[in-house]
């Protein structure tokens, strides 16, 4: 199959690098025929100034493609501002392959280009969780899942962060190759199966976006607070708000419920928890503000998408040493 890779100013390189690489892989590993040919196009031809500001070569320009079976796009993680002004020019090209039959891959935020030339209207997306505020802002017609890792609707395939590039290919290599081909690529570059959520990467900062002085108020009292039993009319009536005034106010202000919002600053704060002391689950629920382990643990499991055990044994960072270990 015809595969493109679209670069343009200030993508990411290693995404572009790494796409390429595994579709090497997969061309040298497949018997007996390789079962891509790719071709790297920037909108007028010439080289790409990617985010390390260090040149990209190219074979040609998009416009010499007049047909494509699959088109991959790498992101923007530090330059998305930056590359935004920019997006316009590939809508017509993008949308004349799509409408052709092409299936169109974008990584990390590369999601805001397909998005800005309407490809995503009404279709479930992926993007960079760091970005997905600022994604639904822009184009509120996508059904924006910024939990998952990879989705795939109507020939439109989006994956998540940076390192999400390789659950992709790996989607890609099992599509549109083999499934046996994607497991020999996996096991000859080291690389894990395709991951489904990046909601284990994320890390949450109270959103401040907006002009709602009073909210401000709470939200800071809720930082500070977040660990002591409280109850949502309790803080409504603190801040002299009227209990459904308040959930109303809260949620257009910060985007979250109250109870969500609380919830969010104790898993956050348990998460840090894991990973940098050997507490016991019970003692870090205790710490955090919940009275039942069993239910706050259900509550992780269901948020963070993988058990504290298992969050604690990927990101536990050294502990002082006078803390034994302690089973989650």
């Amino acid at each position: 199959m015809h595969v493109t890779v679209l670069l343009a100013d200030l993508s990411s390189h290693a995404s572009a690098a790494l796409a390429l690489e595994m579709l090497d892989a997969a061309n040298r590993l497949a018997v007996p025929a390789e079962p891509f040919s790719v071709h790297v196009a920037s909108l007028e031809g010439q080289p790409v100034r990617n985010a390390l500001g260090r040149s990209m070569a190219v074979d040609g320009a998009l416009s010499g493609i007049e047909r494509t079976d699959l088109v991959i796009i790498p992101g923007f993680l530090f330059t998305l501002r930056d590359a935004l002004p920019t997006f316009g020019n590939y809508r017509s090209w993008l949308r004349r392959q799509h409408e052709q039959g092409a299936v169109i891959a974008s990584m990390c935020t590369a999601t805001f280009m397909l998005a800005h030339a309407g490809l995503l209207d009404g279709v479930e997306a992926t993007t960079h969780w760091a970005f997905a505020d600022l994604f639904r802002r822009k184009f509120p017609k996508v059904r924006l899942e910024d939990q998952r890792i990879l989705c795939e609707r109507g020939r439109i395939i989006s994956s998540a962060g940076a390192s999400s590039v390789v659950d992709m290919m790996l989607h890609i290599i099992r599509r549109f190759a083999s499934r046996e081909l994607a497991q020999q690529c996996s096991s000859f570059l080291l690389l894990d199966g395709v991951r489904t959520s990046q909601s284990v990467y994320v890390t949450w900062s109270m959103p401040r976006g907006h002009a709602d002085s009073a909210i401000f108020k709470v939200q800071d009292w809720m930082e500070e607070h977040f660990e002591k039993p409280c109850k949502i009319d309790d803080i409504a009536t603190r801040f002299g708000f009227g209990e459904r005034n308040f959930k109303r106010r809260f949620k257009e202000a910060t985007g979250y419920s109250p109870l969500e919002y609380l919830q969010t600053l104790r898993l956050e704060k348990a998460k840090q928890l894991l990973e940098t002391t050997r507490l016991c689950f019970d003692s870090i629920t205790d710490r955090v503000g919940y009275e039942d382990s069993n239910s706050f643990r259900r509550l992780f499991c269901q948020r963070v998408g993988i058990s504290p055990s298992v969050f604690r044994k990927r990101f536990l960072k050294t502990a002082p040493p006078d803390q034994a270990a302690s089973p989650i």
